[in-house]
């Protein structure tokens, strides 16, 4: 029973018939984009001694197979219009881009458009290869440089993130008046958070139909707004440089 409160599903097998339907189950959850998490059976050795006649199919390979849901056109013309609209906009990745395999789609949504990235700490690596855009950490684990330019922008656009307290900050961390969201999420519960326009979808899928969208648009890079960022990124590195690398190494010698 301990492991009952950290499971996604738990079950106490007392008959043998029950694995009938709590391994079925058990695939079921461990496949859900969802419902995903651990699941614990519990067979106890009283149990395994006893005899069952199971039918042949219960025996036969089975694929399963994990379901990317489709974002709904009506959402994603939405969201091109307010991506439209941002002068400031930016990027909260979670751990939903690597759930959904998302970091290609992610790096060219970025560049495409020209939207910094920050990282919540499940996110962390999901922009691999840009460090012109990738502003870091973000939020209780994140960069100053992250938090200044998550503070000010007009649009934001959270991509498989829960929004928790420490990405948010009790919701404390957006400061701009007008700011917009827009949550690209597979659960619905997490992608209403903030009021923001739900894409309730897989995150590679719903990424690909943004970039085809917002091309067919005309949506381009702003480049005022990416030399702020860069200089905010800059400001940041030579605070490294100068209070944490030359430091440290200052006292190592």
């Amino acid at each position: 029973d301990c492991l009952r409160p950290v499971s996604r599903f738990f079950d106490r097998i007392s008959r043998p018939e029950q694995l009938l339907t709590a391994l079925p189950e058990t695939m079921r959850v461990l496949t859900d984009p969802v419902e995903t998490g651990a699941v614990t059976l519990a067979l106890p050795q009283d149990i395994q001694a006893h005899a069952y006649d199971y039918p042949a199919h219960f025996f036969a390979p089975r694929t399963w197979s994990i379901e990317r849901p489709l974002p709904q056109p009506q959402r994603i013309a939405e969201a091109v219009r307010l991506l439209a609209q941002a002068q400031r906009p930016v990027i909260i990745a979670g751990g939903g881009i690597h759930y959904a395999e998302a970091w290609s789609a992610l790096q060219t949504f970025a560049e495409t458009f020209g939207i910094p990235v920050g990282e919540t700490f499940a996110g962390k690596g999901a922009l691999r290869h840009n460090d012109t855009l990738l502003l870091g950490g973000y939020g209780v684990t994140g960069t100053p440089a992250a938090a200044q330019i998550v503070a000010a922008a007009d649009l934001v656009i959270c991509i498989g993130t829960r929004l928790t307290d420490f990405t948010t900050g009790s919701h404390s961390v957006f400061q701009h008046p007008a700011v917009k969201f827009i949550h690209i999420n597979v659960s619905s519960h997490d992608a209403y958070k903030l009021g923001a326009l739900p894409i309730i979808a897989d995150a590679r899928a719903a990424l690909q139909a943004l970039i085809q969208a917002g091309q067919a648009a005309g949506i381009q890079p702003q480049p005022a707004y990416l030399d702020e960022v860069a200089a905010v990124k800059t400001k940041w590195q030579r605070q490294l440089n100068t209070e944490v690398y030359i430091q440290h190494a200052g006292e190592a010698l």
